[in-house]
């Protein structure tokens, strides 16, 4: 161990290296793939930091399918709604003496000693000047205790420029405690023909029609049935979001997902299946050619057989098999990419041990009484090493195209953000037919690009490391 880590060692090292990479800069192409492949790193190591969204559960973030913030610029797009979440402060009029506080809580006491029914009212403004959006939703809570001798009504409506109140949700003639968490949304059907008569319309363009200023009102009515009637009343916690039609970087996906997130979060899970798969079917490869070409005899041709084996194996029947027995998950595509994807390496590197074998530096340190186990390590694994590498480099990319190719075809953990996936989504959920673009480019240029920075880098490594290809200067 001394001797690997010794002062001379590392200076030898030291000055490969340097070498390295002397001859790597001058291949243009080479510089190009890593700069792509520290961009995509980059992605992946600093998604949280560029993205704020869950690529998975985050829904609703806009409508479906909204368009990239970006568009804007274009004249046809420039009113166009990013989405407003308001958490509504509630105001009343001055002058009624059982409103205990207000805000964005509103809490009421009310008694009487005289039977006359008692309307209060809150209201929240606010102002919309975009075109008319597709979908907007709203809820709150309320809860009324200590109720005696009375009736109350509870209504939330929507007024708009016009003055036009349209009435999203009414609770009425409540006689006992009663708490209830109300949500509104624009799309439920019994809620569009109750106020338009036809549930094809779209409630949120007819209501927001108009530029101008809008009133959220609460109102609740009292009616005393005795003069000692009273009720407690506490509401609030409200919410009122009007769903933009443009959203982020990439846009949304069919349920408003963030389309940036599973892009950023995606390029994390493309790296790994690559880099794992990669790692673990090139070494496979590179010890069963080694110990197939120096063993020879029953050791080579049992090795060669089960390459031959595993050629002929059906690769996606066995996938199958898998899912339907344990179910959906990564680790299998990078299981299976593994396994069938080091019988090719394993006969070159046998090929050129065979060769290897013979050489009289092999001869050497077997007359010096090497054994077998330490010339495959100290001197065939670094002469095969020209090949094994760019081999490396270059089966990344089989590795990324291969999990996407499964994924969009439905083999893919659905709990985790891949770019196969987004694009099995916008094939399966309309994005082909509808254009939508910033859901199917992105995916597909970025499997691109990060493939190619691979497949440059490798062709670039090929060239530095086998002589055989070096340029004549």
């Amino acid at each position: 161990m001394a001797f690997i880590f010794s002062k001379e060692n590392r200076k030898v090292v030291k000055r490969q290296i340097s070498g390295f990479w002397y001859e790597f800069k001058r291949k243009k192409i080479g510089v190009v793939g890593l700069a792509i492949l520290l961009f995509f790193v980059g992605m992946a190591v600093f998604a949280s930091v560029l993205t704020p969204y869950d690529p998975i559960n985050k829904e609703r973030l806009a409508q479906d399918l909204a368009m990239p913030e970006l568009m804007r610029i274009f004249p046809q797009y420039a009113n166009y709604p990013t989405t407003r979440n308001m958490a509504p402060s509630w105001a009343t009029e001055k002058g009624v003496e059982f409103v205990q506080s207000s805000g964005k809580r509103i809490t009421l006491q009310y008694t009487t000693t005289a039977l006359v029914t008692t309307d209060v009212e809150f209201r929240y403004k606010f102002s919309y000047q975009e075109i008319p959006p597709n979908t907007f939703y709203t809820g709150f809570r309320y809860q009324a205790s200590n109720v005696k001798n009375l009736q109350y009504t509870i209504s939330y409506s929507l007024i708009t420029p016009e003055n036009k109140s349209w009435l999203l949700w009414t609770r009425a003639d409540i006689k006992v405690d009663w708490s209830e968490t109300v949500s509104i949304d624009s799309k439920e059907p019994f809620l569009v023909t109750r106020l338009l008569g036809e549930p094809q319309i779209n409630l949120a363009n007819a209501i927001f029609a108009q530029k101008g200023d809008y009133i959220l009102k609460v109102l609740m009515r009292f009616k005393p049935q005795s003069t000692d009637a009273r009720v407690d009343v506490t509401a609030g916690d409200s919410t009122f979001t009007i769903l933009g039609m443009v959203h982020g970087v990439l846009g949304t996906d069919d349920v408003g997902a963030d389309l940036w997130s599973q892009l950023v979060y995606g390029s994390q899970i493309s790296l790994v299946i690559g880099l794992t798969a990669a790692a673990v079917g090139v070494s496979i490869g590179t010890i069963v050619g080694v110990v197939a070409g120096y063993a020879g005899g029953a050791v080579d041709e049992i090795l060669m057989r089960l390459v031959d084996i595993l050629l002929v194996l059906p690769f996606l029947p066995l996938l199958l098999t898998l899912v339907f027995l344990y179910g959906k998950n990564i680790m299998y595509i990078v299981l299976f990419i593994a396994i069938f994807g080091w019988q090719g390496l394993a006969r070159m590197v046998r090929s050129q041990i065979l060769s290897l074998r013979e050489t009289a530096f092999v001869e050497c340190a077997r007359a010096a009484g090497g054994s077998k186990f330490y010339i495959m390590r100290k001197h065939l694994i670094p002469n095969v090493f020209p090949i094994v590498f760019p081999t490396l480099v270059l089966s990344i990319p089989s590795a990324i195209l291969f999990e996407a190719s499964l994924s969009f075809l439905g083999f893919g953990d659905p709990r985790v953000p891949t770019w196969g996936k987004m694009l099995q989504y916008a094939f399966g959920f309309g994005a082909f037919t509808r254009l939508a673009w910033w859901w199917i480019l992105p995916p597909g240029l970025a499997i691109t690009g990060l493939c190619l920075g691979f497949v440059f880098m490798g062709h670039s490594f090929d060239e530095i490391l086998n002589p055989r290809l070096r340029r004549r200067r």
